[in-house]
Formats: structure tokens, C-alpha cells, sequence
């Protein structure tokens, strides 16, 4: 077993929940933590925006797990994040998601049994094929509430069966298509295609919401300032508008960064919780072997989204205490389009409908080379006619929105300049089973003290994040004292 390195000194490059928890963790360590942000305001996609006085979500819509005992709770534990200050639990209805297609409609429910229930009940004539699936789920399901989750984090390749896509898992089931389209509907929260979502991914993702779905009780600027209080009271240094520019090496081996500013800082250790393609240009040219770079390089990006925020009349249009899928699928089940609304709580007269669906960076090419903020009327005057067209498309499914008033709207180019995603990906990397090998060898940096957080492997989003930032903790204060000191 590897030792942990020697140091106290740590920079971490972004300020993302991943960055922001790896923080957290070794500055209650007594390591000696700064965090490098570029952006006036921490928080990455965890925080939100205020616009026209709402509080407009990015990347924190719902989250799963979060329960005392299931994995994303036990990690908020042990960070010292009080989830019930943040976040509120859904599924008072008995309903956290609908999906609703074009001749039917299916109800995600608040745990596993009613999950089951729902399934054989409105796909009476599959049970063989729901047997199948429920074991697969409640085997999943017990590993991830294992202590030993957050070490090994499931070891995904104790099971090769799961590594399979989740389509080619369906094709063995020989599954109807709408049974095919319920169950894939999953895979539109990673952003990775049934036919190349791996098993172990889709199931850990329907296994989180069927523990406990939670939403955030106000915004995500309160979300970021819950975990930014967190890491200063352990000393952590947090600064703000300063991106890191370069690393600098000795012989091999991390010795600290310059900042755009032109400070220096010294450290043992860099956390980068950033995309990997972004950190190429900070190292030296030659750090990396030309195979290893042009893998990095060659990693695919999840699609990118458009996100509509508008305001509607709070008395015609309350809060809705579930989501809605609005789903569209092909003969074979397969879903070719996708659209996801939140209605949630605004002002006195207005709430929030929150809109989002896919948009390909490719969509944008035209103003590719132009930054938030500076961009022409063309690029406003289409943006607009979307969000107008998803309004349109709303009506068919909450009837005549009142009042409706776009608030705003982001695209890829939006999310590519705030948080340096290359292609505007809010998932970033696409975790499919043909690219999983390839993030592994990735992940694992050859250099000495340099290390990689945000989304890990086996999972995307919030829990991916926390998860990367758990295991780069333990790779470098050793498994020993990971076992010993963080509680969970």
C-alpha cells in the first residue's frame, strides 16, 4: 500500500462543491488549504443566480441519498453540513418525478417498493423481466448504504455484468418499449445515452432518488455559503477573482502555482477541480507522455443544455412538489427528446418555471469565439426564440401559462464561460462504458502530488463530486487515518 505523501501545504484550483469538500476535509485535517477561483463568487453550478429578483437554479435541481444513513448523507455528515438546513425532502405526495410521454405517463415514486409496485402494475405482463431489475437495484442498493462505500466507492468492477450498457441490458430482458423508456429515463440526469450508459451507473442513480429525493429549501447561493463557512472555520483560505495560471513543478513533482494576479503560492499538493482538459495548458508542455495527453484530449463531453428561467402566475401555477419529464421516444422505447420542468416557489404574485432540455455546443459554433456578456444580438435574438418556442411547448403540459415573463436563459457558451467546461457540458466528461477504462487511467495522475476531484468515475453530479473528493482525501492522508479520522 502506498504511504501518504509528506506536506502540509495544499492549493486546490476551483471552488465547485468537489473542490470546496476536498477543502473542507483536509483543513479539519489541520492541512494548510487555499482555494484558486476564478469567478467573483464560489460554488460553480451548486450556486445559483439572482434574476429579476428569483433565485435561478444551475446545476442543483434535486438531489438524492441524502437521508442519514444512505451515501450522500453520511458524506454531508462528515463534512459538517447540516442537510436539513439546506435542503428539504420530496415526495409528500408520494411523487418525485412524472414522466410523461405521448400516450402514457409513469409516476418515479419515494422509495424502492413503491417503485417496484408502480412498475408491475402498469407493465403486468413483464414481471420476469422486473424481477430481474429489482434484484440488480436492491444489490446496488445495499452496497451503497455499506460503510465501506465511501473506501471503495461500490468497486464497480467487482461485477462485470454491470459494466454493460443499460440497452444492451434491455435488449437481454427483451423488454417492451415503453417498459424500455420508463427505465431508461435515468440515463437523461447523466447525460449518457442508454445504449452507453454502464449498468452500474444507471442503477446507482435510480437506486439515490428511491432512498430519498431532497430539494434546496431557498438557493444554491445559501447551499455554497453553508459549505464556504464550513472550510473557513478550519482556517481554509479562500480567494476569489484569481485564477491559477500555472504549475510549477520540481523534478516531477507539484511545487506550487502562480495565480493571475502574479502571487506565488507554495504547495505540496494540487487538487485540480477542474476539467482535465482545462488543466493541460497550466502544466508544462512536456509533464505528460504524448499518448497520455492526447487521451485526455480525446475524451468525449455529455451534450450540452439550454436552460429557460420564467416567471408565471403563483396563483394559477403553485409549487410543485414533484418534477415532470416530458419525454419523447421512438418504436423501440428509445427516447429521442426530453424536456424537464420545476415549478418552484418565487415571489408573492410569481413562481418559478424552471425549463431545461438539450442544446449541442455545436448549435452555438457562431459565437464560439465571443465570452458572456459581449455577445451580438443574433446570439441574444435566438436564444430568445427558444425559450419562447419551450414556453410554447410548456402550455401542452400545465394548459395557458399566466403571465408568463422569460427571466433568463443559458446555453452551453453560458456554462463553458462560467465554469470552463470546454463544451459547455454541465456533466462534463461522458461516463460511458466505452470511455470508463479510458477516465480511470486518466484520474490516476502521474504526477507526484497532483491530483484530480469533481466528478469521479463511477458517478456524475453531486454525489460523483463528493465521492472524487472523499477518495483524493484518503489517497493522500493514507487509508489508515482516512478510516480513523473521517467519520461517516
Amino acid at each position: 500500500m502506498k504511504n501518504s505523501l509528506e506536506g502540509k501545504n495544499i492549493l486546490i484550483i476551483g471552488s465547485g462543491i468537489g473542490g470546496l469538500s476536498a477543502g473542507i476535509l483536509l483543513a479539519g485535517l489541520n492541512y494548510r488549504v487555499t482555494i484558486a477561483e476564478k469567478n467573483q463568487l464560489p460554488g460553480g453550478l451548486m450556486r445559483s443566480y439572482r434574476r429579476a429578483g428569483f433565485d435561478c437554479p444551475v446545476g442543483v435541481h434535486y438531489v438524492g441519498a441524502l437521508g442519514a444513513n444512505e451515501p450522500l448523507g453520511r458524506m454531508f455528515s462528515a463534512l459538517g453540513i447540516d442537510v436539513q438546513e439546506i435542503f428539504s425532502r420530496m415526495g409528500s405526495e408520494g411523487v418525485i418525478d412524472r414522466y410523461i410521454f405521448d400516450d402514457f405517463s409513469f409516476d418515479l415514486p419515494a422509495n424502492i417498493e413503491a417503485y417496484e409496485k408502480n412498475l408491475r402494475d402498469s407493465f403486468p405482463d413483464e414481471n420476469q423481466a422486473i424481477n430481474v431489475l429489482m434484484n440488480n437495484l436492491r444489490e446496488i442498493s445495499q452496497r451503497m448504504l455499506d460503510p465501506a462505500f465511501l473506501l471503495n466507492q461500490g468497486d464497480p468492477f467487482q461485477n462485470i455484468d454491470y459494466l454493460q450498457p443499460l440497452g444492451d441490458f434491455l435488449d437481454k430482458l427483451n423488454v417492451s418499449p415503453r417498459l424500455r423508456a420508463v427505465i431508461s429515463v435515468p440515463c437523461q440526469l447523466v447525460g449518457v445515452p442508454p445504449a452507453e450508459c454502464p449498468l452500474i451507473f444507471h442503477h446507482m442513480v435510480l437506486a439515490s432518488y428511491l432512498f430519498s429525493a431532497w430539494r434546496l429549501r431557498e438557493d444554491g447561493a445559501r447551499m455554497t455559503d453553508a459549505f464556504v463557512r464550513r472550510f473557513q472555520q478550519f482556517g481554509g483560505n479562500l480567494l476569489l477573482n484569481d485564477e491559477v495560471e500555472k504549475i510549477t513543478l520540481k523534478e516531477k513533482t507539484i511545487a506550487g502555482a502562480r495565480l493571475k494576479s502574479g502571487r506565488e503560492i507554495a504547495a505540496d499538493f494540487i487538487i485540480s477541480d477542474i476539467h482535465p482538459k482545462i488543466l493541460l495548458p497550466l502544466l508544462p508542455p512536456d509533464t505528460f507522455r504524448l499518448t497520455y495527453r492526447q487521451r485526455i484530449l480525446d475524451l468525449v463531453e455529455t451534450e450540452g443544455v439550454i436552460s429557460v428561467h420564467a416567471s408565471v402566475d403563483a396563483a394559477v401555477h403553485p409549487e410543485m412538489a414533484h418534477n415532470i419529464y416530458r419525454l419523447a421516444i421512438d418504436q423501440q422505447g428509445t427516447i429521442q427528446d426530453g424536456v424537464f420542468y420545476q415549478i418552484r416557489r418565487g415571489t408573492n404574485q410569481s413562481n418559478l418555471l424552471s425549463i431545461i432540455t438539450k442544446s449541442l455546443y455545436g448549435e452555438w459554433s457562431p459565437w464560439e469565439n465571443t465570452y458572456s456578456g459581449k455577445r451580438p444580438k443574433e446570439y441574444e435574438e435566438k436564444k430568445q426564440k427558444i425559450a419562447r418556442d419551450l414556453l410554447r411547448q410548456a402550455e401542452a403540459v400545465f394548459g395557458h401559462l399566466k403571465n408568463a415573463k422569460i427571466v433568463d436563459v443559458f446555453t452551453p457558451l453560458t456554462i463553458r464561460d462560467y465554469i470552463n467546461c470546454p463544451e459547455g457540458s454541465c456533466y462534463g466528461i461522458m461516463r460511458s462504458s466505452r470511455q470508463l477504462m479510458k477516465i480511470t487511467s486518466v484520474t490516476k495522475m502521474p504526477i507526484e502530488g497532483l491530483y484530480l476531484t469533481g466528478q469521479n468515475v463511477l458517478a456524475p453530479g453531486v454525489m460523483g463530486s463528493l465521492l472524487g473528493s472523499f477518495d483524493v482525501t484518503r489517497k493522500i492522508i493514507g487509508t489508515s487515518r482516512f478510516i480513523q479520522e473521517i467519520k461517516y
